[in-house]
């Protein structure tokens, strides 16, 4: 359920995402008609050094992508904390040296990244803290910046579940809806498991779960060594999983939990054999940190 070590800038297919979300970000903005440095500074050609600091406390993420950016409009770094580092408030995360009309073109992008990113590692980590040890936290695709929200999620100890829609199948609801016959759909798929990471079946009720094993049981016979196969329990309460519990994982079944498990409740869910509990609110609910920009002082 984890591939953050795709998640470099020596992976074509996350380079390609920072392109879009970052540089696409940072275009958008339109830095080169900035009227509002050319009217109160003229050219602003002056080489100046900028230092960004934490307002608050929380984990660093985005620094990758930060010096991407900052190394692709000829910025200098002179000082950069690492990603995953536990910042403190008031503490300089980050300190560049340039042209003073390029740091302040990209100052809102970068920013952005920035709080964006470290905003989602944090709030991993501290639901991290609360889980149960051994069951591992991961993202879902409900995601502002794709991949980026990720990586973000891996620096704050989450795991990263599927990177996109061709890296793992996974059988969910509509997929269950539209199909004929849920015995032959899962034999069809099980057929293309060697050209995936894992494979997953979404169930929705106890009633499910007896259905899925009962054909698991045949299709497994074909399974070799490393294929991984995984369940998700959508929206199931405590008391559903202490049911379902123990015939999946002597099934030798990865569990995974979905739905409804947040902060408040989560140490309900404390509950032997789980392999991983999901939670798209690292992503879709995190606050960004809040970091600010200054011009450091040359007196």
């Amino acid at each position: 359920m984890d591939a953050h070590s795709r998640l470099q800038l020596s992976d074509k297919n996350y380079l390609k995402a920072v392109q879009l979300y970052v540089w696409g970000a940072y275009l958008l903005d339109n830095p080169k008609t900035d009227v509002s440095t050319k009217a109160f500074l003229g050219a602003a050609r002056q080489i100046i050094t900028a230092k960004v600091r934490a307002n608050e406390d929380g984990i660093l993420a985005g620094m990758q992508e930060s010096e991407w950016l900052l190394g692709k409009l000829g910025l200098k770094i002179l000082k950069a904390k690492k990603d995953g580092t536990h910042l403190k408030k008031g503490e300089c995360l980050l300190e560049v040296q340039g042209r003073a009309s390029v740091i302040l073109g990209v100052e809102r992008t970068l920013l952005n990244l920035l709080q964006r990113m470290s905003g989602v590692a944090t709030k991993t980590k501290r639901l991290k803290l609360k889980m149960p040890k051994g069951v591992r936290l991961l993202a879902t695709r409900k995601t502002l910046w794709g991949l980026l929200d990720k990586r973000a999620v891996s620096l704050g100890g989450g795991n990263t579940h599927r990177l996109d829609l061709g890296d793992a199948i996974l059988i969910k609801d509509n997929h269950i809806d539209l199909a004929a016959n849920f015995k032959k759909g899962l034999k069809r798929a099980f057929r293309r498991i060697s050209q995936v990471r894992f494979l997953e079946v979404e169930l929705q009720s106890v009633t499910m779960v007896e259905e899925f094993l009962e054909i698991f049981k045949k299709l497994s016979k074909s399974l070799r060594e490393n294929d991984d196969v995984a369940v998700m329990l959508d929206n199931f309460g405590p008391r559903d999983v202490r049911k379902v519990i123990k015939p999946l994982v002597d099934a030798r079944l990865f569990v995974e939990l979905s739905g409804g498990v947040n902060e408040r409740n989560i140490a309900r869910y404390n509950i032997a054999g789980i392999s991983a509990i999901s939670s798209g609110s690292l992503t879709s609910r995190a606050d960004n940190l809040d970091f600010s920009l200054e011009i450091a002082s040359d007196k």
